[in-house]
């Protein structure tokens, strides 16, 4: 056994990740129905105007504005109905003075017209159109460019694509956008007890539950995970996956981080690289490394299911989007009073996981190694360092997964 001589605070810790946080600079290109959650690489300009032409704003009739001056409901003016224009249809019909076109809203306005009367406030006889209502140059039109200017600029380099861009770029024509690339993660679990679920437990095994929830973590937050086959617990095997995983953006293994005598990845990675720090003073998770191969970052996460998938969310997730560019992710919160009592170790900050039940939150966790200490929980509360307990009806803020 090698005992941790040293630990440090948590928000040290994060602000050290943090920092190590490069965000990437590979561009790639990508057909604009796949780039929602993408980040964009290049200002987009546009080539043309959007609408390309003025347009209804409504049903109706394109008239001359001129011509329905003074017009009321008790003294309405009779117009001629020369056409119709539906959406996608042009005429070489000019509008004239006591003439008009029905006119469907988005329909481009025919020449000669300036305005459009509502339907509702019109009525019709064969092609008489009475006009109840006055309309002034320019009314119910769409203008040309109102959208987009030919030449201006759509969406800046930076901007997170969601859907309303996503319907701005095809309003423009737009096939393909470039982006910033997904960072690419290597996941790896570690242990000889460790196999791959399906695959029948001999005694001692448990099967891999950290590479599929942190790679989960890395596919929620940006990145492309590449999980690899569990590695024994030798420096051979240790050594040969991390030359293997240097190629990627970003490493994550889990199992071996703590101070056991196989407990062997922090050896690895000194022999290799630049260790940043190992253990954190928090619950669970205090048995957490971060390096330096080259330039890659290296997690080494705990073992235990709980400690690796709390300490993924807290630290990897964060971390990972910064390295894709994407926006920070703020929990919902909920302040509820504790169902019940629950104490906190020493000199530790903990993260305490919760469910929420009858407007109360109550205690899920019970073990790193239980899963289902985060499984069956809505989120966590946080117990700060310097306290040891907290009592039943004291009001916390549960931040939601």
């Amino acid at each position: 056994m090698r005992p941790f001589t040293s630990v440090m605070p948590f928000e040290d810790a994060r602000r050290l990740v943090m920092a190590a946080a490069v965000p990437i600079e590979r561009i790639e290109r990508v057909a604009v129905g796949d780039a929602d959650g993408r980040v964009i690489a290049r200002d987009v300009t546009a080539t043309a105007d959007v609408p390309g032409f003025d347009r209804a704003a409504m049903d109706g009739y394109a008239v001359i504005a001129a011509d329905t001056a003074g017009t009321s409901t008790g003294a309405p003016r009779r117009l001629t109905c020369v056409g119709r224009l539906f959406t996608g249809e042009t005429t070489t019909r000019v509008v004239r003075a006591g003439e008009c076109i029905e006119i469907a809203t988005g329909a481009p306005m025919p020449d000669g017209a300036d305005a459009v009367v509502m339907v509702e406030d019109t009525s019709r006889d064969g092609d008489a159109i009475a006009v109840r209502a006055a309309v002034s140059a320019r009314q119910n039109i769409g203008a040309r460019g109102a959208d987009i200017r030919a030449g201006a600029l759509v969406l800046g380099a930076g901007r997170l694509i969601g859907p309303s861009q996503i319907g701005a770029l095809a309003a423009t024509g737009a096939t393909t956008i470039d982006v910033y690339a997904r960072p690419t993660v290597a996941v790896f679990s570690t242990g000889n007890e460790v196999v791959e679920p399906g695959q029948p437990l001999a005694a001692g095994q448990v099967h891999d539950v950290n590479r599929f929830t942190v790679s989960a973590v890395v596919q929620r937050n940006g990145g492309i995970a590449v999980p690899g086959q569990p590695i024994c617990d030798t420096l051979e095997a240790l050594a040969a996956a991390l030359d293997r995983a240097v190629a990627h953006d970003i490493v994550v293994l889990s199992g071996g981080s703590s101070v056991g005598e196989r407990d062997l990845i922090l050896d690895a990675l000194r022999a290799r690289g630049e260790v940043l720090f190992h253990g954190i003073a928090i619950k669970p998770g205090k048995p957490t490394g971060f390096a330096r191969l080259g330039r890659t970052p290296v997690f080494a996460l705990p073992g235990y299911p709980t400690s690796c998938l709390s300490n993924a969310l807290l630290f990897v997730a964060p971390f990972l989007r910064a390295v894709a560019r994407l926006p920070p992710i703020e929990p919902r919160t909920v302040d509820l009073p504790l169902a019940r009592r629950v104490t906190s170790a020493p000199n530790r900050h903990q993260f305490y996981t919760v469910r929420i039940e009858n407007g109360q939150a109550h205690p899920a966790f019970k073990a790193s190694g239980d899963i289902t200490s985060m499984a069956h929980a809505d989120g966590y509360i946080e117990i700060a360092a310097d306290r040891d307990h907290v009592d039943a009806g004291e009001i916390v803020t549960v931040k939601c997964f």
